[in-house]
């Protein structure tokens, strides 16, 4: 079981999200750092949790207001041996280059910046599999897809069409369980999970405690992303070590 912090970038700091209404993010208040520096956080991640892969979040690109490449560029920059999964609202294949040559090692493709599954394929052949992440962003269960789009919602559907066209790792993100705490949908992951058998899902959103971390394994995540619980210090780095001990 891979865990995987996750720093939210907004306007040059690291803000909390929460149900994903972007507009009411604010600045992160952590255990792990004073402040709500991105190059600090990524410094204490590694430094307290020992990990070596974050995931970040570009959401000033992602709702093309801007972008914080010079600072994934920095962030790249100050922890070399980190591998940044970055998500920056990425619909083509230039900005997916630029976001690599900033030292992404891989592009997050997100549905919710993303007309279908032919644009997800066409970046995958594009850039191919090592270089990118295909993220299922789900809202009441539903897949987000960039509008206008005829794309099925339907996340089993989806992730069966996913596996044929070749993708062997998904994120599987629910945006209106991050940052409440409310607990993953483990039920759903299991569903999605039986219609791409092969398929690896690192799980999102709302996950509260290692006993989550450990259901949603045994209903077929690989991995899981967290941000909230390791910021109250919900879920601790000793905690961590006997989950992925466990598993």
């Amino acid at each position: 079981m891979k865990v995987i912090p996750v720093i939210d970038i907004m306007r040059g700091v690291a803000v909390h999200a929460r149900r994903g209404e972007r507009s009411a993010y604010r600045p992160i208040r952590s255990v792990l750092l004073q402040g709500a520096d991105p190059v600090a956080l990524l410094r204490a991640y590694r430094e307290t949790l020992a990990c070596d892969v974050v995931y970040i979040a570009d959401l000033d690109a992602i709702m093309s207001s801007g972008d914080n490449l010079a600072v994934i560029a920095q962030m790249a920059a100050s922890e070399p041996q980190l591998e940044l999964l970055v998500d920056a609202g990425i619909h083509n294949v230039p900005q997916a280059r630029r976001l690599l040559d900033a030292g992404a090692k891989k592009v997050v493709l997100a549905s919710e910046s993303l007309t279908g599954l032919s644009a997800a394929s066409g970046l995958l052949a594009a850039l191919g599999a090592e270089r990118t992440l295909l993220s299922l962003d789900l809202k009441a269960q539903e897949v987000t897809w960039r509008h206008p789009s005829t794309e099925s919602k339907d996340p089993i559907a989806t992730a069966s069409r996913l596996l044929s066209l070749g993708f062997r790792e998904t994120i599987l993100l629910e945006m209106d369980r991050i940052g409440a705490g409310s607990g993953a949908d483990a039920v759903l992951l299991d569903r999605i999970a039986t219609a791409a058998p092969g398929m690896r899902f690192i799980v999102g959103g709302g996950i509260a405690s290692v006993a989550e971390i450990a259901l949603l394994q045994r209903a077929g995540a690989s991995g899981v992303l967290l941000a909230t619980a390791l910021h109250s210090g919900t879920i601790t780095r000793d905690d961590l070590i006997g989950a992925t001990t466990d598993a």
